[in-house]
């Protein structure tokens, strides 16, 4: 029997377990340490990750997906009779992975809707998990697709890192933006606007950014039922913390939690905390 099959990348940050049990397929990136190049979550884990990345003197390189693995994931879409796919990707801002699906797709052995979700991490996993949901209820191509467009361009990602340094050196964030903030010891507040990333406010310690990140949420979301996606870079007290929280503060109709993976790991360092938000 036909469907619809749903395809991302290793920005979603979503556990593997989670991707599995919903029949996802994510195209996976690489992750260079000097000359040693690693598979997101398949040659390296995400607590192996971030040992190298604290010992690294010199920041890991990320790589969009090569054409082949786009090939594969639409190749295996159509064997197991899928009538068409919704490939839904980091923002077209941070990263070329959507322009090399599109190419794919063009070529692909079914229909395949290419959707530049402009979000990265939560907010591409509330884009993504909305098509899932979508497309196993029955929905055809045109309505995953507009579910997943939908949702992306109304969610929101706000997250804090310990250190704006892995972002400029990634070429995330300019420079004088990354200057700033390391030198006066602050918290900053990053959101994606637009497709890439933004500084939207400076706090002075942990505890006010990571209240920030919920107040900003609610203030997002109001007292509307929201579906959150709470990531982290290996930092699982802080991160329970503001769970607690975002449940105390918004009407919660679903929350899932994952690790922010190695790619986005790379830009955000150990530590970080989002919270992505999409009202109902």
């Amino acid at each position: 029997m036909g469907h619809v099959a749903v395809v991302t990348d290793s920005t979603v940050d979503l556990a593997p377990a989670h991707t599995d049990a919903l029949g996802l397929r994510v195209v996976p990136m690489t992750v260079t340490f000097g000359d040693e190049s690693y598979i997101s979550r398949i040659t390296i884990t995400d607590e192996r990750f971030y040992e190298r990345l604290r010992a690294s003197p010199a920041l890991p390189t990320t790589s969009q997906p090569v054409p082949a693995w786009f090939e594969e994931a639409y190749a295996d879409a159509a064997d197991e009779d899928a009538d068409a796919v919704v490939s839904i990707h980091v923002s077209g801002g941070l990263s070329g992975t959507v322009e090399t699906a599109r190419k794919v797709a063009a070529d692909a052995p079914l229909p395949v809707e290419v959707i530049d979700s402009r979000q990265v991490s939560g907010g591409l996993a509330l884009a993504v998990l909305a098509a899932a949901e979508a497309a196993a209820a029955g929905a055809g191509l045109a309505e995953t697709a507009r579910v997943a467009a939908d949702v992306a361009a109304r969610a929101r990602f706000f997250f804090t890192v310990d250190t704006l340094d892995y972002l400029r050196r990634g070429g995330r964030l300019s420079g004088a933006q990354a200057v700033v903030g390391n030198v006066l010891r602050v918290k900053p507040i990053l959101t994606i606007r637009d497709g890439e990333v933004e500084v939207l406010e400076r706090t002075r310690t942990w505890s006010r950014a990571t209240d920030r990140l919920v107040e900003l949420c609610h203030t997002e979301v109001g007292d509307a039922e929201a579906d959150v996606v709470l990531v982290h870079g290996l930092a699982a007290e802080r991160a329970s913390a503001v769970g607690v929280a975002l449940d105390d503060r918004l009407s919660v109709a679903r929350r899932v939690d994952a690790v922010i993976g190695p790619v986005v790991g790379t830009h955000c360092g150990p530590g970080a905390i989002g919270v992505a938000v999409v009202p109902h």
